[in-house]
């Protein structure tokens, strides 16, 4: 056997790593990452417009010397399975590198550390013209004609990243500097909301001199908020903790209010899960499947803080935008939706069928505004919960349009005259045994799907037809499932 080093053409490789999928937002909430690792407390970027667009974030972080500094440009210059410390919110040791050359051909990075300012660049030209994994080192005289280079001049310490020649924006408008000025717009937005806890402790963002104010998606200083029960589990020695709340309804939400949980007309697609590692925003608005986005459960907010102990587990990927919830902890957040959930929908208005917190009925009777009554079948059965676990994306649309299917074409004229006629048999008898094997079935289904059977076991016997006997209740009592 002969081994042989096998080295990645740099200008192939490192313009496919351009294609990880970073939008602008994104790119640049990674770049600001970097700035928080290295316990920054003021973070400003600068957008100089016009024809060639360059664009500055400048920290008064720890800063880097000349070592430093030239490992930190070095691709994988960390092992994503190291341990890493509380406000390291890196990961794969990609992103200053990846982010910044998803949106530009030339990234130059200068650092001030124990009075000496080191400065590096890549050049995506320059790499296609060596053919080789290039990076430039800029001497004093050098470094001293960078843009807006005397912001050193007033820290002890910081790091300054600029972006320059944006070639992929530019090639897809034909107003790069209202493109990139819009961009820069949105991206405000999306640092207020993934950096908010930060923002909202010590930590300060600006964007061209104007500070960005940090966007709390469940209103905890809201008076009318409901701060529910606080849990947390451990996985691997490693806790994880849920926070959930339940929003004030819209007749007590100022505009302001109304903007901070992403608009009205998105309130319910921001439901959910929200999902933070070391306290910066990671994905948000899903139920992982656990769930249905519903109308009566748009006002529910989960938040969930992971360590980087559990990346590992949690798959989430270098543009740290997404993650794939492990079996191993789904019975624990099962939990926690079905309390925020049944909150959320309290809250609202017109609430159908008085709730009784001991039944789960299979058919909801829902009061509209014009006191007529709609019949729709109840989302929140566990029957369709666990099922729903168990389906992918297009199993579970499959599935939506049957149970719509099934509450539009209820026949409810023919039930009304059958009824009316006594021509419907209304003495209808289950066999206990055969419930209890039917509740035997699902519970197995839980146990193979990652569920807790103890916490559905509990819901299955407050739904119809079983919480009618309580005999079956008694069965269950020894029962260790």
């Amino acid at each position: 056997m002969i081994e042989k080093e096998s080295i990645p053409f740099a200008p192939q490789l490192i313009e496919s790593m351009r294609s990880i999928g970073y939008s602008f937002e994104t790119a640049i909430a990674d770049l600001v990452d970097n700035s928080i690792s290295a316990n920054a407390k003021k973070i400003d970027i600068f957008l100089t417009p016009g024809s060639n667009p360059k664009l500055i974030i400048f920290d008064n972080g720890c800063g880097m010397d000349e070592k430093e500094l030239e490992e930190a440009l070095r691709y994988g210059s960390k092992n994503p399975i190291d341990e890493r410390n509380d406000v390291d919110l890196g990961r794969f040791g990609l992103g200053l590198k990846s982010a910044s050359l998803s949106q530009c051909r030339k990234l130059v990075v200068a650092s001030k550390k124990n009075e000496k300012i080191s400065c590096f660049s890549w050049d995506i030209d320059l790499v296609y013209e060596k053919k080789g994994w290039v990076i430039v080192e800029y001497i004093k005289e050098e470094i001293n004609k960078l843009p807006m280079i005397n912001l050193f001049n007033n820290v002890d310490s910081g790091t300054y990243v600029l972006l320059q020649n944006f070639d992929r924006i530019s090639s897809s408008t034909s107003n790069l500097e209202n493109t990139i000025t819009n961009y820069m717009s949105t991206t405000m937005d999306h640092l207020a909301l993934v950096f908010h806890r930060f923002l909202e402790d010590k930590v300060s963002i600006y964007v061209n001199n104007k500070k960005i104010e940090p966007v709390d998606p469940f209103l905890t200083n809201h008076k009318a908020t409901q701060i529910m029960r606080e849990q947390s589990f451990t996985i691997d020695k490693s806790t994880i903790t849920l926070q959930p709340y339940i929003l004030p309804f819209f007749n007590k939400l100022t505009p302001e209010d109304i903007k901070k949980v992403g608009g009205k007309d998105d309130l319910k697609n921001n439901q959910g899960f929200y999902i933070y590692r070391n306290k910066r925003l990671i994905i948000h608005g899903t139920w992982f499947r656990l769930a249905r986005k519903e109308e009566l459960g748009k006002l529910a907010r989960i938040q969930v803080d992971i360590p980087s102990s559990l990346d590992y587990m949690w798959g989430i990927d270098i543009k740290k935008s997404s993650v794939n919830l492990p079996d191993l902890i789904k019975q624990n957040l099962y939990s926690a939706i079905v309390g925020s959930v049944i909150k959320s929908k309290n809250v609202h208005e017109y609430r159908g069928r008085k709730i009784n917190n001991n039944v789960n009925y299979i058919w909801d009777r829902i009061e509209m505004r014009d006191n007529c009554y709609e019949y729709k079948i109840n989302r929140e059965m566990p029957q369709l919960k666990m099922l729903e676990t168990s389906l992918n994306d297009k199993q579970l649309k499959l599935l939506s349009v049957i149970i719509e299917n099934i509450e539009n074409y209820f026949p409810i004229h023919s039930i009304y005259l059958d009824g009316a006629k006594g021509d419907i048999n209304l003495d209808t008898k289950e066999d206990i045994d055969n419930l209890f094997n039917e509740i035997k079935i699902q519970l197995k289904f839980c146990e193979e799907h990652g569920l807790d059977s103890q916490i559905v076991l509990k819901e299955l016997l407050k739904t119809e037809p079983y919480c009618k006997y309580e005999k079956l209740k008694e069965m269950f009592e020894y029962e260790v499932v």
